[in-house]
């Protein structure tokens, strides 16, 4: 009896667990595009990590600190008529304000990298609110406009950082191929890395923040390579411009 019992249990389990997956798929909580399930089936979604667009990929460079290596990064994208989103910490903003102009002269796009270099996901809502609104408010008043797109500090993140930028109008940003520029494993390594991994649509992640001190060495065979592949370099607004933004992390 005891064994009756427990086989109607297991059966009653995985019944209800069918007509809560199939009631997903009906209502489409469950899809391709990275919505992630929940039991009461709600959604929630994750950041933007690609676009689903052909023959396009997207460059982003964060800084958070120095002033060495955004020139040699500038002068790299000029010279191959390449624009890129920068994604900037709102004090370095504001503490370089002829470096951030300077990088909207090159016909690039400013987007938000946040005030503190903090992981996000540590501190409650009010906290990420504040940072996420402070760091725009300093970038608007250097830039003058500020692309609609945050990127955490160290790419972190969980629900309340994704809703909260949400409210305050951003989409949350990671990315789906990392150079490793910050790690410096040498110029080769990260072209032949960028290279490998890149498709179309991906979010290419960079810094120009001194930390980074070879990027600007192996960005020329990067673009190139980029090229050769068929791609063509465009902001990320651009990017999703006329595509489909993808949530599934691809990493």
């Amino acid at each position: 009896m005891m064994k009756i019992f427990f086989a109607k249990k297991v059966f009653l389990l995985v019944f209800a667990l069918m007509i809560v997956f199939g009631l997903g798929f009906l209502s489409g909580k469950f899809s391709s595009s990275g919505t992630i399930p929940t039991m009461g089936l709600l959604a929630r979604e994750m950041p933007i990590f690609s676009v689903k667009k052909s023959g396009e990929v997207c460059l982003t460079f964060d800084i958070s600190w120095g002033e060495k290596t955004l020139p040699l990064v500038l002068k790299v994208l000029q010279e191959n008529q390449v624009p890129a989103t920068f994604f900037l910490s709102g004090p370095w903003a504001v503490k370089h304000p002829n470096e951030t102009k300077a990088i909207i002269d090159g016909g690039h796009e400013i987007a938000s990298h946040g005030d503190r270099h903090i992981n996000l996901s540590q501190y409650p809502k009010e906290a990420v609110k504040e940072n996420i609104s402070k760091a725009y408010d300093d970038l608007l008043s250097v830039a003058g406009r500020v692309a609609p797109y945050f990127r955490p500090p160290n790419g972190d993140y969980d629900d309340v950082v994704i809703d909260t930028a949400r409210e305050l109008g951003f989409e949350t940003v990671i990315w789906a191929v990392d150079s490793l520029d910050w790690k410096n494993p040498g110029p080769d390594y990260m072209v032949d890395r960028v290279l490998k991994r890149s498709f179309p649509g991906a979010i290419i992640l960079c810094h120009a923040s001194d930390s980074s001190k070879e990027i600007h060495l192996a960005l020329p065979r990067m673009i190139q390579g980029l090229r050769a592949k068929g791609f063509k370099l465009v902001t990320l607004s651009k990017l999703v411009e006329g595509g489909t933004i993808q949530r599934m992390d691809p990493r």
